[in-house]
């Protein structure tokens, strides 16, 4: 892990190729930097995301590029990692005969400025330099879901319980990996012996499990892992291949449905079910679908 020994604002510009002043008045004024928005969740409630703008954004995409992306990440890790995905998380879990899956609550909203602040630390970040990060990575007591720089300082934040579960599964041959709040592990029966222990793992950590979301699938039942079907190999819940289905038939005979947002949408889902299914994929891109 790098260590940058930054600990003035002087420093802390140079690393990030900004002014001194213009870390100031991103930090004095991040206020109003902030938009909220409300999107819908799974299970009926709402998330509120907040998104920043303008120079605090920019401050913070530097902060991600010269900061937080200079460091690897874990194996087991695949949220918010380049090159990695839903689909690289899933595939260590095909064709097991247990998968047990468990969600951290309120992950962002429980990484406070403290645990921040011990991150860069960590990092080799010290005085001003310290305060400056803290302050511009974290709002209202935690870390703003929607910043570039949330991701990354959450990952690090989970990193003990990534290290702890990551030698349970070696020494047990089960496989571990993480998305974001989204913990999964796999293996034979003898795993249904060590859910309270991974439960009790990542609350030693700090973190609440979200009880409602415990899960364990045996083989035989439909196994699931970050919305994947992964029980003989990857492939997409037959609900949501047949939405996909109905946008490429609706898009492909109505010229009206054909708007630039609803052709973008369809070409990410496409690009999503090409993943982890892509003879289907191929199939529907066939159905006159435009370029």
């Amino acid at each position: 892990m790098p260590h940058f020994g930054v600990n003035t604002k002087a420093e802390l510009s140079k690393l990030l190729f900004v002014t001194t002043p213009e870390i100031d008045d991103v930090i004095q004024n991040r206020r109003r930097y902030y938009r909220n928005i409300t999107r819908p969740k799974s299970d009926g409630s709402t998330r509120v995301l907040r998104v920043p703008d303008g120079n605090l954004k920019l401050l913070q995409d530097k902060v991600r590029r010269h900061v937080l992306d200079q460091i690897a990440s874990l194996a087991c890790v695949h949220g918010g990692v380049k090159g990695r995905s839903v689909t690289t998380n899933a595939k260590p879990h095909i064709a097991k005969r247990v998968v047990f899956t468990l969600d951290v609550e309120n992950f962002f909203p429980s990484v406070d400025p403290t645990t921040v602040s011990t991150i860069f630390r960590a990092l080799g970040f010290g005085g001003q330099a310290l305060n400056a990060l803290v302050d511009a990575t974290t709002w209202d007591n935690q870390l703003p879901q929607g910043a570039p720089t949330s991701v990354g300082l959450a990952n690090l934040a989970m990193y003990r319980v990534d290290v702890r579960l990551s030698v349970l599964a070696r020494q047990q041959g089960f496989a571990y990996t993480r998305y974001i709040d989204d913990l999964a592990l796999s293996g034979c029966r003898r795993l249904l012996d060590f859910r309270r222990l991974t439960q009790r793992i990542v609350e030693e950590e700090g973190f609440r499990v979200n009880a409602g979301k415990v899960k364990t699938m045996l083989a035989g039942t439909r196994q699931l892992v970050t919305g994947i079907i992964v029980n003989e190999k990857l492939n997409l819940p037959g609900e949501k291949r047949a939405s996909i289905r109905a946008d490429v038939f609706k898009i492909a005979s109505s010229t009206s449905a054909r708007s630039e947002i609803a052709v973008g949408r369809l070409h990410g889902r496409l690009a999503w079910l090409s993943s982890i299914n892509p003879r289907q994929a191929l199939q529907l891109q066939r159905r006159s679908v435009p370029g």
